[in-house]
């Protein structure tokens, strides 16, 4: 149980700071998600998966 405390799924624990990233990459994509334009709809997709792709798995 402790391996898994400590060390997370495929290894990944994630701090504070990538928390932070994720929640508000979903926050941008509910809120940009129902736009008109598409542009906007899937630049907030792409921004959202960008962001948090290299939270967890950069290590910034």
């Amino acid at each position: 149980m402790l391996l898994l405390a400590t060390g997370g799924p495929f290894g990944i624990s994630p701090s504070t700071d990538q928390l932070i990233v994720v929640n508000l990459a979903a926050i941008l994509v509910a809120t940009t998600f129902n736009a008109p334009q598409k542009v906007i709809k899937w630049g907030g997709v792409v921004i959202a998966v960008v962001t948090t792709t290299c939270a967890i798995w950069c290590g910034h």
